[in-house]
């Protein structure tokens, strides 16, 4: 087993400012790492390199060292959120499948929309498992059976706003908050109630919420216990937590390794497997901790591993065998949340 090794300089730095190197792994404090790796950013706009372990201990991927809490910011100075937004399909397209498709968002999330909507939605995706599933996770499942009038919900890091917006045509009453003033302002620009900053930007709302998203985002935050402590007093008693990130047991981190496009250094700073974030939100005060199968989700990461590979000079496995292999994860991500590219959580405050 490797131990994360030491900095070569006392005040280490990248080209956006200083590091902070850790210890031990983020995740669970073992001092081990039984894997490691090193990749640029996916997107070649920084010099650095950066290096990804894997805890021995817990099995958590983490990067070390990393952005500190000054400086992190500095990263996302040109990240993707920072691009136009696309209209939601579901909310824009008259396309025949999406018609098909807002019929069983309507009866399955009570979605409501002046577009048109073709019947036989809500039994063709019921029938086939993998897109039912698929289509639970897209309303973060936030079904009637679960909300019989939806309430007030809090997406955190909520980027362009895109769920925000199906949340509203779904009935919820949305408000958002991100860090980034940029996306903050595109929001505010579409009409949305969004707050610059994290959880704490609504400090004055403590215990009103009832549902609070986490997308994409726990991965991206130095602290994320933290973020489930303020997560668990910004929701009433029973209220709803959903947690969304990529899986670091994946199929697809064991089709592509280095390559495989949950990484994602430097934002991606740690991946805590199930078995740590069922512990993580436990002690954050939360019950009823359940793992959601994803069913068919894979292909757009597979091509981005795909690219990664090349981009690498890493050895690609035939088209045939991709092909197969990403089947295969869907058909097991229709089984269990165990192996799927994304773990889904959602969980409830316990009563006090």
């Amino acid at each position: 087993m490797n131990q994360s090794p030491a900095p070569e300089a006392e005040d280490p730095k990248w080209s956006r400012g200083a590091l902070e190197v850790l210890s031990s792994c983020p995740a669970c404090g073992a001092q081990d790492a039984c894997w490691d790796t090193r990749r640029v950013d996916d997107a070649g706009a920084m010099p650095d390199i950066w290096h990804i372990y894997r805890c021995s201990a817990c099995g958590s991927i983490y990067l070390n060292p990393r952005p500190n809490v000054e400086s992190l910011p500095a990263a996302y100075v040109d990240y993707l959120t920072h691009d136009a937004p696309e209209a939601e399909r579901a909310l824009a397209s008259q396309e025949w499948m999406w018609a098909v498709l807002r019929d069983y968002l309507a009866s399955r999330f009570g979605l409501r929309t002046p577009l048109r909507v073709l019947p036989g939605g809500r039994v063709l995706f019921q029938l086939f498992e993998p897109w039912r599933l698929k289509l639970d996770r897209f309303g973060r499942h936030l079904t009637r059976s679960r909300f019989v009038r939806p309430g007030r919900l809090l997406d955190v890091g909520c980027g362009a706003g895109e769920f925000l917006a199906l949340a509203k045509a779904m009935g919820w009453s949305a408000s958002g908050c991100d860090p980034d003033p940029k996306v903050v302002e595109m929001c505010i620009a579409r009409g949305l109630d969004v707050r610059l900053g994290g959880g704490d930007a609504f400090a004055d709302a403590l215990g009103s919420f009832d549902v609070v998203t986490l997308n994409q985002v726990i991965e991206h935050v130095i602290d994320p216990q933290a973020l489930l402590r303020q997560c668990q007093a910004l929701l009433r008693p029973g209220g709803m937590v959903w947690i969304g990130f990529p899986n670091p047991r994946s199929i697809g981190f064991m089709q592509f390794g280095a390559a495989w496009a949950g990484l994602h250094p430097p934002y991606h700073l740690c991946l805590p497997t199930q078995a740590v974030l069922d512990r993580w939100l436990v002690s954050a005060g939360f019950e009823r901790v359940h793992f959601e199968r994803r069913g068919m989700h894979a292909r757009a990461d597979w091509q981005k591993s795909v690219a990664i590979a090349r981009q690498l000079g890493l050895v690609i496995p035939r088209p045939w065998f991709r092909w197969l292999s990403r089947c295969f994860s869907d058909f097991v991500s229709t089984l269990t949340p165990r192996w799927s590219e994304e773990t889904v959580a959602v969980a409830w405050k316990a009563a006090p």
